[in-house]
């Protein structure tokens, strides 16, 4: 008998890590989140998503983005329209490949930014037309075509596809002709937003950052006809890790629903139980052998 006890401690020590790996996993599922203003009133509203906040989704879809009363998440509908919001400057690095005839404009923005427009501003020659791509690997050519940059015509040019990166090349064929003098390069992205039910008294989050995961289905995106047609707009702010506490504009704490596995509070006192269980069991343990030798 007293043989079979270190191997029914070792499954038991086996089990009780496994539960300790699960709980600070679902804890810590989002990595970033944005705290919204307390409303006035109960009603829709449209919450601007700042281009600080879209650089921590993982897709240039949003589909990790949710908004959360407590532990419980609300429906929303995500949508975009002009005007487009610019990014903050990115750092340009120009190099011109005579060999290749061509000039290789790296720009570099200090988050992973949306990008889905930019504008070129040309200082020299007075005439010219060239054409360029956009790309996030300068040893690739995107499938989406090219660019025709031509003086006296509009320079701010709508990506085929959207990038959302830190990094992104900007190829501009020269042929036979001198490199083009650049004097700026704007990016911007589509205003971006959510429409949501929010109630008076209530704290509401913006969660996101997390891998793969899918988009949500929301019941309200099918009743898009019937929503006013004028909302208030939120700004969502105070963008910090998870879990850094976000205190939002003072208001009248919500009733939550939460369980064993949704409560911060049953997770931590789950998490420092087992520790001292796995201490206890490890006294008996190193008791028992003492007594068997």
């Amino acid at each position: 008998m007293k043989t079979r006890r270190p191997v029914k401690f070792i499954q038991l020590f086996a089990f009780l890590f496994i539960v300790t790996g699960i709980l600070p996993a679902n804890a810590q599922e989002f990595t970033w989140q944005a705290g919204l203003p307390a409303v006035s009133e109960t009603g829709f509203y449209n919450i601007s998503l700042h281009p600080a906040f879209i650089a921590k989704c993982y897709d240039t879809a949003l589909t990790d983005v949710r908004l959360f009363d407590g532990e419980t998440t609300v429906s929303y509908m995500l949508r975009r329209d002009t005007p487009y919001v610019a990014l903050p400057s990115p750092v340009i690095t120009v190099r011109n490949n005579t060999a290749a005839r061509r000039t290789v404009i790296q720009l570099q923005f200090k988050e992973e930014f949306l990008i889905e427009q930019l504008r070129l501003t040309v200082a020299t020659p007075a005439y010219f037309k060239r054409y360029f791509y956009v790309t996030k690997d300068t040893s690739e050519r995107p499938s989406s075509g090219e660019f025709a940059l031509v003086s006296g015509q509009s320079s701010i040019f709508k990506l085929h596809t959207s990038l959302k990166t830190k990094q992104c090349f900007i190829i501009i064929s020269n042929e036979d002709n001198p490199p083009l003098q650049l004097k700026d390069i704007n990016a911007w992205q589509q205003h971006i937003y959510l429409t949501a039910w929010l109630e008076k008294g209530k704290d509401y989050l913006l969660k996101t950052g997390v891998p793969e995961l899918p988009a949500p289905v929301y019941d309200l995106p099918y009743f898009a006809s019937k929503l006013p047609a004028r909302i208030p707009v939120l700004e969502a702010g105070n963008i910090a890790a998870v879990p850094a506490v976000i205190k939002n504009v003072p208001s009248t704490p919500a009733e939550r629903n939460t369980t064993v596995f949704t409560s911060k509070k049953w997770i931590w006192t789950g998490i420092v139980s087992i520790i001292v269980l796995i201490t206890l069991l490890s006294i008996r343990l190193l008791r028992d052998m003492r007594e068997r030798k």
